[in-house]
């Protein structure tokens, strides 16, 4: 689990180009459009349950929080929190992001971690307008954030996404089976290029019930639970809603795997 696992599941989704098998088709410019058609809103939450090697470790959680103004664009507060872990390695994460709505992009996003003697309590400001991503770490003494000492802020692609908001428009997307899509928004750029594989329909059964689902498969340029030849699979439901209903991975020291306990739709 971790860090590296929030930010790998997260790297699912986020859809700046898409491809079909035989004709690529860049969607930078269509993004937005997807906003009439989200299937998400306030007030929507999904519970996990989190095992490690078949042993349960934990639950997580998946919310729409609010929508709020940013900079003086609205934004809806995502969350993703994940607690527990396995034996005595304690794990209690929340991490947040504030994602506008037209264009769709990110405008805050913000770690708070406690993975066993880590800790890590931090926020970014994407800036748009000037293409750069501004780091601030938590002072514990001051119980502010204060600027991350940088040479100069790193810059971000158009319409930049973080982890969060990639898990919430992966849901918009028509994820047809045998198609590809190739990704490059993600804020930080050793993220880039991400690539989603649409295997399967399956119909699988977890705590919240049977679901028809959509099986994708994720590979990130870079190490880890879904890196290239890997065989991580993320189940989402087959259905106008798209709730991620399940996600399994093996890694070369165990078996990590997420499965849907319950949820409200919100609204």
């Amino acid at each position: 689990m971790t860090a590296r696992f929030l930010t790998a599941l997260a790297l699912v989704a986020s859809p700046a180009a898409a491809q079909g098998p035989s004709d690529p088709v860049d969607r930078d410019d269509d993004t937005h459009r997807f906003a009439s058609e989200w299937p998400f809103q306030v007030g929507e939450m999904a519970r996990y349950d989190v095992s490690w090697s078949r042993v349960r470790v934990g639950e997580a959680h998946l919310r729409v929080e609010d929508l709020e103004t940013i900079r003086g664009e609205s934004a809806y507060r995502l969350a993703f929190e994940l607690e527990g872990g396995p034996f005595v390695y304690r794990i209690d994460d929340r991490t947040v992001s504030w994602l506008a709505v037209d264009p769709y992009r990110s405008l805050r996003f913000e770690q708070i971690l406690k993975e066993g003697g880590y800790r890590r309590h931090r926020r970014y400001e994407l800036d748009h307008e000037e293409g750069l991503v501004l780091r601030e770490d938590w002072d514990e003494e001051a119980e502010a954030y204060r600027p991350y000492r940088a040479d100069e802020p790193p810059p971000i692609p158009v319409n930049a996404l973080d982890e969060i908001a990639y898990l919430y428009l992966i849901r918009t997307l028509p994820l047809e089976v045998g198609q590809t899509y190739t990704f490059h928004r993600y804020f930080e750029e050793k993220g880039n290029p991400v690539v989603l594989h649409v295997l399967r329909e399956e119909r699988i059964r977890v705590r919240a019930g049977t679901f028809d689902t959509i099986v994708v498969q994720p590979i990130i340029q870079t190490d880890g639970m879904f890196g290239e030849g890997g065989e991580a699979e993320v189940y989402l439901s087959n259905d106008e809603r798209r709730l991620i209903v399940q996600l399994k991975t093996k890694m070369k020291v165990g078996e990590l795997n997420m499965y849907l306990r319950d949820f409200e739709m919100g609204g």
